[in-house]
């Protein structure tokens, strides 16, 4: 019974490969008969040949050959030219050198400059201005000592006015001289001079000797102003001090 079985088995399991083998055989026969044939379509590629078409024109030979150029360049030496050493004579008949060509150069005389007409017979300096010597101003007074119009006219004026210190209207100090020899009027020549009295230096409102406010001196500004050093306020042409 059981070999029987066996047997069973083995004839099912070779029936089975049989069948499988069959169908494989069946399907790859339908496939092949299925499948197209492969063409090929890759595009043909075509080479024309411009050879054919290509014209090369030769340029025209006008350019000189080098046998002409070579033969146009050399210079033939006829045994003419100057040599460093040698003498030639120019138009004048003189004889000069290569190497001393440049010295036989004639040179240009120079001439004496002309004389200065204004120059003087004792030394030959040369007069500014013609020869006219410049006359120093003259008011006409001896006391005076005018350099110009101008400073006779404002001597005028003080002698008008008179001396605010002696009330003279001949008053020494208006004829005053300064170190060069020019008239300057100086108050302090006044023979009555008083220096608390002068504006220059004493404020002539309070009696102060002029200052910046320290030390009992007086200070005035023209316009209002905060004193730097106390910041005061300070009216114009007022009178300060700290």
């Amino acid at each position: 019974m059981k070999k029987l079985l066996k047997n069973k088995k083995l004839l099912a399991i070779i029936s089975g490969a049989v069948a499988l083998i069959v169908i494989v055989s069946v399907v790859c026969v339908v496939a092949l008969r299925n499948k197209a044939p492969i063409t090929d379509t890759s595009p043909e590629t075509s080479v024309t040949d411009t050879t054919k078409d290509v014209v090369i024109e030769t340029p025209e030979n006008t350019d000189t050959s080098d046998a002409e150029v070579s033969s146009a360049s050399v210079i033939t030496d006829d045994g003419n030219a100057l040599k460093p050493d040698e003498s030639v004579s120019d138009s004048s008949g003189s004889k000069t050198t290569g190497e001393k060509a440049q010295e036989t150069v004639s040179t240009v005389q120079e001439s004496d400059p002309p004389k200065n007409e204004n120059e003087n017979d004792n030394g030959g300096g040369i007069q500014i201005g013609g020869g006219e010597t410049e006359t120093k101003y003259n008011c006409g007074s001896p006391n005076h000592h005018c350099d110009g119009p101008e400073t006779h006219a404002y001597i005028l004026n003080l002698e008008l006015q008179g001396c605010p210190y002696c009330g003279s209207h001949s008053c020494p100090s208006f004829y005053a001289v300064d170190e060069w020899g020019n008239a300057c009027y100086t108050p302090s020549k006044c023979p009555k001079y008083d220096i608390t009295k002068d504006p220059v230096y004493y404020c002539q409102v309070c009696g102060r000797k002029n200052g910046n406010g320290d030390n009992n001196t007086c200070q005035k500004w023209i316009v209002d102003t905060v004193c730097p050093i106390c910041g005061k306020l300070v009216k114009a042409n007022e009178c300060h001090t700290h």
